[in-house]
């Protein structure tokens, strides 16, 4: 299903900021018909592109905030199935340990394809 945009008045009501230098940012938006939240419900969870303007008065210029939004790098996605292997295996052994042994098996997979130099 295809998402629609979505334009509206909103209060920006809260900011967070958050360890990693991000901000969690929450709106109210004025009373909606169940169509128009069924809309903000279909964005839920989605990368979205945001425009904030003020409403009471004109914004001097446009301030363009250009980041990746929270894209695992390679090795944070491998950590994060090697701990969900961990959890379902119910390993006796510490997750650190765990970890280091099966990235070592990994690198030597890996090293035992190589041309010998």
């Amino acid at each position: 299903m295809k998402a629609r945009a979505i334009t509206s008045e909103v209060i920006l009501s809260s900011i967070r900021t958050r360890s990693d230098n991000s901000v969690g940012l929450s709106f109210s938006t004025p009373e909606l018909a169940s169509d128009e939240v069924l809309a903000f419900l279909e964005l839920r969870n989605r990368n979205l592109k945001m425009l904030l303007q003020p409403m009471d008065g004109e914004a001097v210029e446009l301030k363009e905030v250009k980041s990746e939004l929270d894209e695992k790098t390679p090795a944070q996605r491998a950590r994060a199935v090697l701990f969900l292997l961990w959890k379902q295996q119910n390993e006796a052994v510490e997750f650190e340990t765990f970890y280091r042994q099966k990235m070592n098996a990994i690198i030597e997979q890996l090293k035992s394809k190589l041309n010998p130099t």
